[in-house]
């Protein structure tokens, strides 16, 4: 049987079900790879995602790719943007910006990936770059801030640089 690309609909049916395997990949050559060794998630530079041979290469790998909120600019900056990429072949976007940015986007029926724990971009605000939630009160605003990402609209969420227990 053909492999077939995975969507929303399977990851969240397969949720607490078992892993699929994930990837950053940054070239075309490795994109290629990734496929032929049925990796079935891969996080892209945008400029990947767009390449007018990155689907031709990569048929049914789950793309998502991101752009950090200072390099994007405003919400709707953001969006037209996701937009973009999503039209050139991405299956979900990566956003480290806030809750807003990721509803403004969601909102408009935009995969969105929220991110967790150590965000390079915040890490001023949680002590520099190290692990985050390393206390029972740091684990509980951890799973607060995943349970916002879920209500703005997140269908998933990176927890970066996070004790395995607590992730």
């Amino acid at each position: 049987m053909a492999r077939k690309k995975p969507t929303i609909a399977d990851l969240r049916a397969h949720k607490g079900k078992g892993q699929y395997t994930m990837l950053r990949v940054m070239t075309l050559d490795e994109a290629e790879a990734a496929e032929q060794a049925g990796i079935d998630i891969v996080s892209v530079p945008d400029h990947l995602v767009t390449h007018p041979r990155y689907r031709e290469v990569a048929p049914t790998l789950f793309s998502m790719t991101g752009q950090t909120h200072l390099e994007a600019g405003t919400r709707d900056d953001y969006l037209r943007w996701a937009c973009r990429v999503m039209n050139a072949g991405a299956d979900a976007v990566y956003c480290s910006g806030g809750l807003g940015t990721v509803e403004h986007v969601a909102r408009e029926h935009i995969p969105v990936v929220g991110h967790v724990g150590l965000v390079p971009s915040r890490a001023t605000w949680t002590g520099g770059m190290k692990a985050v939630a390393k206390t029972a009160q740091g684990a509980l605003a951890l799973l607060e801030d995943i349970r916002a990402y879920e209500a703005a609209g997140a269908f998933a969420v990176e927890i970066e640089v996070v004790p395995e227990e607590v992730a």
